[in-house]
């Protein structure tokens, strides 16, 4: 093995860890345990994920409402970044980059809309979630909303069920937060 090869083996995990580690401390993906000082308390549920049509035709774009609230600290003197991102058995239908930066405020609401375009799915239930992920959060049980009832797609031109017709809404609602200013 050659000198220079010996040297990437060992430089390679050297880099890797200097960019984690520079990751870490300017997206704060690491919180300090306790021990006052600068320590964030970040905090942030989903509030509300509502979608209409609930029953549509494979084809149809649906359109999905989603609120969430910054619930941390009093005043934010840090930044964090993720993503908004409704899921539909598990996949990413929609999805945008989310930012709360210094100055949020305990109780701020963030509204995102997004349309589905449900061409090129196969007919079928689809369970959605919507849920803003974030590393540092304190109760990251409540950073998601799941519907009750599933969207129903059929194939294009396929009759819904006798009584039921396109259309319809879903709303999911987390009930241990205030309802939002609106």
């Amino acid at each position: 093995m050659s000198r220079i090869q010996v040297s990437g083996y060992l430089l390679a995990p050297v880099l890797f860890l200097l960019l984690v580690a520079r990751d870490t401390e300017s997206n704060r993906l690491l919180v300090s345990a306790g021990g006052g000082g600068e320590g964030a308390h970040v905090d942030i549920f989903v509030q509300e994920v509502k979608v209409s049509p609930v029953r549509a035709h494979v084809g149809d774009v649906i359109r999905i409402d989603m609120r969430w609230v910054y619930w941390g600290d009093i005043s934010n003197r840090h930044y964090e970044s993720t993503k908004a991102e409704i899921r539909a058995n598990g996949m990413v239908v929609a999805s945008s980059p989310f930012v709360y930066d210094f100055g949020a405020s305990l109780g701020d609401e963030y509204v995102r809309t997004w349309f589905w375009d449900t061409r090129g799915f196969p007919p079928g239930e689809y369970r959605i979630r919507g849920e803003v992920f974030l590393w540092p959060d304190a109760t990251p049980y409540d950073n998601f909303l799941a519907l009750k009832d599933p969207v129903i797609l059929l194939a294009p031109g396929a009759e819904f069920p006798q009584g039921q017709g396109a259309g319809g809404e879903g709303v999911a609602r987390n009930p241990s937060f205030p309802s939002s200013k609106k």
